[in-house]
């Protein structure tokens, strides 16, 4: 019985620290947040987030083929971006 109890005070002790961990990481993450929205448009911060909104559809995109598209589009794109192709 005493062994369970020991693991109960070590599991008591270890959740404080913890707590505070998470609690300094999400403070340093608010405090960055709040340095982009201050340094960017209310556009800018939206244009942002879109892509982290629908992520999913992103995902399904090639972007190989766009990358080719636009390069081709273009005599000058060919010679600046042709060794991509």
């Amino acid at each position: 019985m005493f062994k369970e109890y020991h693991k109960l005070i070590k599991l008591y002790l270890t959740i404080p620290v913890t707590t505070a961990t998470a609690e300094r990481t999400f403070s340093t993450l608010n405090r960055l947040k709040n340095a982009i929205r201050s340094s960017m448009t209310q556009s800018r911060l939206n244009h942002c987030l879109l892509p982290h909104i629908y992520k999913e559809k992103l995902d399904e995109i090639d972007a190989n083929q766009i990358m080719s598209k636009f390069i081709s589009s273009n005599e000058k794109r060919q010679t600046f971006f042709g060794s991509m192709l």
